[in-house]
Parts: structure tokens; sequence; C-alpha cells
């Protein structure tokens, strides 16, 4: 016995071992896949926010570009408030007012944004602007210029403030702004300007705005026409647009950085808000948490050629296809697991049934032999005439007759519960009186009952009739009966339970409350009892309550599962309860007139 338990042990650690390296198996490919699959998703979609980031570049340098050339292709005599003459119809020149005058919302692709004004500088000294003709309030008002008195003290305070940005960066030397050159005689005396550069240089102010100048000759003297912006309002509006075009699926950071100094960097913060749209936001303060990967980096086209944009982000978001493929992953690492786990415990159950099946020749051999012995002793003893006592003959013979009658109930059990496994058993089922069960229990319990100084206690409700019948088959309601009650006696004794009061079994006839048409009939005892984990497994085939090897009790552990069975096959019930003191087994059978 102690060497077949020790190899069932060692069949469970290998089969465990066996579990274990099977899940290994199939576990590692599926992780190889998932983590290649990562990084496939992951780099795909950093090939994607790096195009779409490069993209946004060129589309930013493209704008840029064209922008620049817009105003490279204005005529410097746009410059002026009076940007050219013209005869009326009395043959006297007229001025012509600027259309950089009046200017108009700008477009988003072509126009400036954040626009100051614009400029004319002459000989570094005399200061030109398309928003007035002269320099005061008053020289404006008596020249009948068609604007209102507060518009022209807004564009008196603009040209002032235009003039001090000049100033401050060495563009202008003087203060004095002069009125525009008329010229009252001839078409071929008027303003001469030649472009001397076709491109424009920049300049970075201190307190964020960017001045845009070109060299040009006015009538014979050096002089500068541009015009200046607000930095952030001219760079947020053309970053903000290619930005949110990317269409990033998370949150990106892109910073503006200036190569020549730091303290003008900006950071331009792409978000996505709850509804679904994109935002972007500027500040002047980097975002860490945005610099785990670096998406692209590239510089802006002249003139802002000592600029860049650096384009990152947290993280990188694995796309739509990626769901449905983690999805089959979840799945499949679901039925791997599910599979490992429905494989380790069918194997396991197998090794335990094997166990049992074990447990149970050795029993049913023990239970088989044990009786032919004594049977064979006594049956010899009596056939030689060893014996003369006629007291001792008689209990002899009736020794030779209980063992029988165990042998007989063993074999029995073995025999049903071999033609129910393979289907064989057929039911004759019929009504029966609950008197006549109460006859047949007593007739074939009485013996058993008797010899171990039991009672029986027959209770029946009283809402039952004596014309109350249930449906059984005679023989399978009787080897039901002796089972159960064999089972009581058995642990009790084995329990050695010194109480005469507990020393009974109750069999219960009562009306089912859930339908009239049924029956509940119950076996109960007053013995040890059964415990919570051994209420689970009572009715599982050849389970015996207790050690093996420490176990006091005989049996086969087949008898509860034939019963089972037996009740089953009969469209009945069977359930156990706990009591405080022993155990009820109650069963429900269809029955009829109660």
């Amino acid at each position: 016995m102690p060497r077949k338990n020790i190899n069932i042990h060692e069949q469970i650690l290998r089969f465990r071992l066996i579990v274990f390296t099977f899940f290994i198996c199939l576990t590692l490919p599926l992780v190889m896949i998932v983590y290649y699959g990562y990084q496939k998703f992951e780099n795909d979609m950093l090939f994607q926010y790096r195009w779409k980031s490069s993209d946004a570049l060129v589309q930013i340098n493209k704008t840029l570009n064209q922008r620049l050339l817009n105003e490279q292709k204005r005529s410097p005599l746009e410059y002026f408030f009076d940007h050219s003459m013209h005869f009326d119809k009395h043959n006297n020149v007229k001025p012509r007012v600027s259309p950089l005058s009046f200017p108009k919302a700008p477009h988003y692709l072509t126009d400036l944004f954040g626009l100051i004004g614009y400029f004319t500088i002459i000989n570094n000294e005399i200061l030109k602007s398309p928003l007035l003709p002269y320099t005061s309030q008053n020289e404006n008002i008596a020249a009948n210029v068609q604007l209102s008195t507060s518009d022209i003290h807004k564009r008196v305070s603009r040209i002032q403030f235009i003039k001090e940005i000049l100033i401050k960066n060495q563009l202008l030397k003087t203060t004095g702004i002069v009125n525009n050159l008329k010229e009252n005689s001839k078409v071929s005396n008027k303003l001469k300007l030649i472009t001397q550069e076709t491109n424009f240089k920049l300049i970075k102010t201190a307190n964020q705005k960017f001045i845009f100048y070109r060299n040009i000759h006015f009538n014979q003297k050096p002089a500068l026409q541009g015009f200046i912006v607000e930095k952030e309002v001219f760079l947020s509006q053309l970053l903000s647009i290619f930005i949110k075009r990317a269409r990033y699926d998370n949150s990106v950071q892109v910073q503006f950085i200036d190569k020549k100094n730091e303290k003008n960097n900006l950071f331009y913060h792409y978000k996505i808000k709850k509804n679904g749209d994109a935002k972007v936001g500027i500040s002047h303060t980097i975002n860490d948490n945005l610099l785990s990967y670096a998406l692209f980096q590239g510089d802006l086209t002249f003139p802002f050629s000592d600029m860049r944009l650096y384009f990152s982000t947290d993280s990188l978001p694995l796309g739509p296809a990626s769901s449905f493929v983690f999805l089959f992953i979840v799945v499949l690492s679901f039925v791997i697991i599910s599979a490992s786990i429905g494989f380790y415990w069918l194997g396991i159950k197998q090794i335990k049934l094997e166990e049992q099946r074990m447990n149970f020749v050795s029993s049913v051999s023990h239970e088989l032999k044990t009786p032919m012995t004594s049977i064979l002793m006594y049956s010899e003893m009596l056939k030689s005439g060893m014996v003369q006592d006629q007291k001792n003959q008689s209990d002899y013979h009736h020794f030779i007759f209980d063992e029988s009658e165990r042998l007989s109930r063993l074999i029995n059990n073995v025999l049903q519960l071999s033609n129910l496994s393979q289907n064989q058993k057929v039911m004759s089922l019929e009504y029966m009186g609950i008197n006549v069960l109460k006859d047949i229990i007593q007739s074939k319990v009485s013996t058993l009952i008797n010899k171990n100084n039991f009672q029986l206690h027959f209770i029946f409700d009283k809402r039952l009739s004596a014309d109350t019948q249930v449906l059984i088959d005679l023989d399978a309601f009787a080897q039901i009966v002796i089972n159960l009650v064999d089972n009581a006696v058995k642990f009790y004794n084995a329990a050695k339970i010194n109480d005469i009061q507990r020393q009974k079994i109750d069999i219960t006839f009562t009306v089912n409350h859930s339908s009239n048409k049924k029956i509940n009939f119950s076996i109960r005892d007053h013995g040890p009892g059964i415990s919570k984990s051994q209420h689970n497994k009572i009715f599982e085939l050849f389970y015996r309550c207790g050690n093996e090897m420490t176990r006091t009790t005989s049996g086969t552990g087949i008898g509860l599962a034939l019963v089972h069975q037996l009740v089953v096959a009969q469209s009945g019930e069977i359930s156990v309860s706990r009591k405080q003191q022993g155990v009820s087994f109650d069963l429900v059978f269809i029955a009829r007139q109660l």
C-alpha cells in the first residue's frame, strides 16, 4: 500500500511537469508573437508619426516661402501711403492710396498674421509708412486724409511704435517722420524706386518681434523696406494649422528651437480633446513627459535657417488594426490557458481515479477474502463434526448466513453499478403505496438493525393519505435503503459512540413543497456525520472518507455512488444535508394521490 501511494504521488508530479512543459512550449511562441507584433505596430506608428511630422515641416516651410514670396513680389511703391500718381479729368495729379493703408483680414496661407506694420527707411534717417502721409495728427487732418480723427490717432500711435522698434534695433537713427515727396508736374517725375536685393532678411528682436527687411535705392539713396510681426502670433497660427492637419492620435510636443538663443524657444502642445477634436496650445516651458519618443526634427526655410522644429511624444498608439490582433491574441491566450487547465484537471482526475480504482480493487479483495475465509472455516468445522454443541452450531450458521448476505450485497452493488454504467439496467417502475414501502424497508434491514441494536423510527406527514403511491423500481428502492442503512450503522459503530439515544435511524415521508406530484423520502442517522469537504464528494465513485492508511471502516466506495445513480434512474433526486448529529439523505420521488 505505501509503495502504491508513492507511485501515485510520483505520477502526479510527473504529470505536472509534463503539463508545465506543454504550457511553456505553447506560451513562448505566443509571447514572441506578442513581443514582435508590438514592435511591428510600434515601428509602423513611429514611421507614420515621422512622416506626418516631416510633412508638417514641409508644409510650414512651403507656406513661409509663399508668404515671403508674396511680399517680395509686392511693388515697393505700396510701402508708401501715396503709392502712385494719376491724372483726374482736369489733368490734375492725384495721389493713389496704397492698399497697405487699409489692410484686409489675412488669408491663412499667403498673408501675414501678427502684423505690426510696414515701413520704409530712407538713408537710415527718414521713416515712411503706408498708414499715413504725415507725421502728426494735425497735418493729416489738414491734408483731408479720408480717415476719422480717432483712426488717425491710432495710426499715428502705431507708426510711433514701429519707429521705437526700429530705433532699438539700430535700423533708424533719427526720430523724424517726413511727408511723402510730391511730384506735381509730369508723370516722368514720379518716385523712382529700384530694388537692389530680392530676398528679405530677418532680425529677431529681444521683445519677441520679427523684423523682415530688404535693401533698395530710393532716388539714388540707400533705403530699407520691410515689415514687423509679432513672433508668437506669426508662428502660432501657421504651426497650429499644419500640426493639427497631421492628425496625431495622442499628445505631441513641437519645440520651436532658436539655435542662437534658447530663451526664444517656444513649445507647441498638440492634444486630443474629449469630443475628439484636436487642440494646439503654446507654452514657454517644455513638457518633459512628451520627450519619450523623438519623432522628427528639421530646420525652417530661409530666412529662418537658424530655427528648428523638434517633434516628440510620450507614447506611440498602436492603431486600430492592433485591436483586432491583440483581441485574437487574448482569445488565443485564453484558449491555451483553458486547455492547459482542462488538460491538467482531466489528467489529475484520471490519476486519482486510477488510485481510487486501485483502492477499490484492494478493498473488494479484502471485503471478499475476509468473509470467504470465515465462511470456509466455519463450514469445514460444521462439516467435520468438530462442533457438537447445538448453540455453537446455531451461532456458526447465523455467522455464515450474515457473511453470505454481506457478500451478496457487495456483489449486487458491483453488478448494479456495472449495469448502470453501461446503460444495461432497465428500471421497472411502478406505483407502490407508502405502507408497502414501509414493510419492504423493515423486511430488508431488520436483520441488520436488530443485530446492531438499532431502532427504526418511521415518520409520516399528516397530509399524506393511505392511498399515496410512489413511482419506484422495487429492487432499486430496496438496494437504496439497504446501502444507506448499512452505511449509517457501519459509521456509527466505527465512531464508537456510546449513546443509546442516538442508536436509531429516522425514516420520513413528507409532502414535497414545490410540487404536489412529488414526495420527499429521507433516511437520517445520528452518527458522526460528515465534514464540509466530504459533503461535495460523497456521491463520487470510489470516494471513501478518511485516509487509506488509517481507515477503520470497511467498504469499497461505490455504495453511495450506486445510490445516486439508482435514484436518478428512477427519475428522482437525492441530496445530503449535515445535521448537528449525524446526516440526512433526502430523496425526492414522483408520487400520486397525495
